[in-house]
């Protein structure tokens, strides 16, 4: 993955725990050319989840996009009840439904 364009090591958030255990991650993919970030993937191991730890990484990679010249962020994610967790969390960023593929 980190030899696949647009791979930035700024972009590839880590939390850790004070152990030195790897608790959540986000991915950043950022194009320059557009000036637009994705988030792919983000996580949080269950046992430190609902502390806001994959929403911090979130945040810090959007930071990471604007610094480069970033003006926008999306996330490609169902958004549906069925997946509930991934939807409140987006939306806990202020991210809306801007449009819905159903296959």
């Amino acid at each position: 993955m980190r030899d696949t364009w647009p791979y930035r090591p700024e972009h590839d958030l880590i939390v850790a725990s004070p152990t030195g255990e790897v608790v959540a991650y986000c991915q950043g993919w950022y194009d320059p050319t557009y000036g637009i970030g994705e988030f792919e993937p983000v996580g949080t191991h269950p046992d430190h989840r609902r502390l806001g730890l994959a929403r911090a990484a979130c945040i810090a990679v959007v930071h990471a996009f604007a610094d480069a010249g970033g003006h926008r962020a999306i996330v490609y994610s169902r958004g549906d009840a069925a997946y509930r967790i991934p939807k409140r969390l987006c939306e806990s960023m202020g991210f809306t439904a801007y449009t819905r593929t159903h296959t």
